[in-house]
């Protein structure tokens, strides 16, 4: 057999491997197309200083007015650091792939042996060898990668739509803590009203000390709570910054608009269930990695006995000058280990992914009916506060209004009901808030799926505000 003949298999394998490139959009098509129909806002990674400018456009042009839900979510996905790093993710696993589909480089071994003795030339060996298993195993190790190259596309998306959620919860969450503050101030004005206006009674001697004390315990009480406000709305803006990945002159943002109503109705516990287990993405993701394992367990079976191997040429130039060449086999074998550990370590890999999906399924589930009830108890209070409790504390303030403007009754029994009207209406607001909340975590828990009709402004009927 001619040189030529062995050497053109490991000709040929080097050439192959030689074409091999890593694609430079690392699989971030295949995100963007999952996240369409889950995730309105655009997403982009970030690759470059061109790139960089770009989303920083979008951001200065989201940031010069006041952010709405949308808007602020909007800002997370182009800006989040944590998320662009995430997307590195992405060119790892690529990587990899496309390692999976390369073999390993032929050694070549050159060796010269002098004699001590005489002036004979100097005699040369040589030799060029690979791993042939390597091509063999090649196949399974590219299933193997790609399949992990699946998984971390859906881990990717997962995080998208994970940060999505946390940033419009935060801006429900910084809506709400501004309108419990502007409701505190006002209940604060009323009660250094009524305060004032004790003050000036007990100087004339109307009422005794202890009346004085109770009034003023009251507005030191809602003076503690006003500042409690202010601290909430410092925290829920802190925390949309950093979602949003903001610092600096960009943290100076403004937000727009109320909470939005409430929608006419809701689907049912079975709906919510079924569209988390049908489109949650990090138990896609779950599937996917006990594939991988599954897939990593048969090349682990496969291969278990024959691990290396190396098929080459070796040559031998004789002190005579002659040349001898031929082809050269290495072969491990398996006495010692026969790969039970490397078999019994990817069957327990398998167990544990397999069982850590099923447990995330179980998690979702409950995740959903929780979610789903939190949301029910919310509705229920937000309606209850909203059709009977505000209309009866606005009753009772017209009443009282009317009462007081006819002499029968005293300004602070006035002051009391608009107190109670403004309390209400802080309660109203935090249901409605939790509902939102509840309502965003069945949305993230179904993969950024609209499993609850979004309201328009007109749907639902919303209360004055405070007063």
């Amino acid at each position: 057999m001619t040189i030529s003949k062995w050497l053109t298999p490991l000709m040929m394998a080097g050439a192959l491997a030689g074409c091999a490139t890593v694609p430079p959009e690392a699989g971030f098509p295949d995100v963007q197309k999952q996240l369409a129909a889950r995730v309105p806002q655009r997403v982009a990674w970030n690759r470059d200083a061109a790139a960089d400018a770009q989303a920083g456009q979008a951001v200065a042009a989201l940031l010069a007015r006041p952010l709405t839900a949308d808007g602020a979510v909007q800002v997370a996905l182009l800006n989040n650091p944590g998320l662009q790093a995430t997307y590195e993710d992405l060119g790892v696993a690529q990587a990899d792939l496309v390692q999976a589909g390369l073999l390993r480089n032929p050694i070549l071994s050159l060796a010269t042996e002098f004699p001590t003795k005489g002036a004979e030339p100097p005699k040369l060996e040589f030799s060029v060898v690979a791993n042939f298993l390597d091509l063999l195993w090649l196949p399974a190790r590219q299933r193997v990668a790609a399949e992990r190259f699946e998984q971390v596309k859906l881990t990717v998306s997962a995080e998208v739509v994970d940060l999505a959620a946390e940033a419009r919860a935060a801006y429900l969450r910084h809506r709400a803590a501004l309108e419990e503050a502007q409701t505190l101030a006002q209940a604060l004005d009323a009660a250094q009203a009524a305060y004032d206006l004790m003050v000036r009674l007990h100087q004339a001697g109307n009422v005794s000390d202890r009346r004085l004390a109770t009034e003023q315990a009251a507005l030191e009480e809602t003076r503690v709570e006003s500042m409690e406000a202010a601290a909430e709305v410092t925290a829920t803006r802190e925390t949309l910054t950093r979602l949003m990945g903001l610092w600096g002159a960009r943290a100076d943002w403004s937000v727009a608009g109320d909470l939005p109503p409430l929608p006419p109705e809701e689907p049912g516990l079975a709906a919510v269930e079924s569209a988390v287990i049908a489109g949650n993405l990090k138990l896609d993701a779950a599937r996917r990695a006990t594939a991988t394992k599954a897939s990593a367990l048969g090349l682990a079976d496969a291969s278990r006995l024959w691990t290396d191997g190396e098929l080459g040429v070796a040559g031998e130039r004789e002190t005579d000058r002659s040349l001898v060449i031929g082809p050269s086999l290495t072969l491990a074998l398996p006495l010692f280990d026969q790969g039970q550990p490397a078999v019994a370590k990817a069957e327990a890999e398998y167990r544990q992914e397999a069982r850590r999906t099923l447990q995330l399924a179980v998690d979702l589930r409950s995740e959903a009916r929780e979610a789903r009830d939190r949301l029910v108890r919310a509705r229920d209070l937000a309606d209850h506060y909203l059709h009977t409790v505000l209309p009866l504390q606005d009753r009772l303030v017209r009443l009282g209004m009317a009462e007081y403007n006819y002499m029968l009754t005293s300004p602070f029994e006035v002051m009391a009901a608009r107190q109670a009207r403004l309390t209400a209406y802080r309660r109203y607001i935090a249901a409605v808030r939790d509902y939102w909340l509840a309502d965003g975590d069945l949305i993230r828990l179904a993969g950024g799926r609209q499993t609850i009709s979004q309201p328009t402004p007109n749907e639902a009927p919303q209360p004055g505000g405070p007063s």
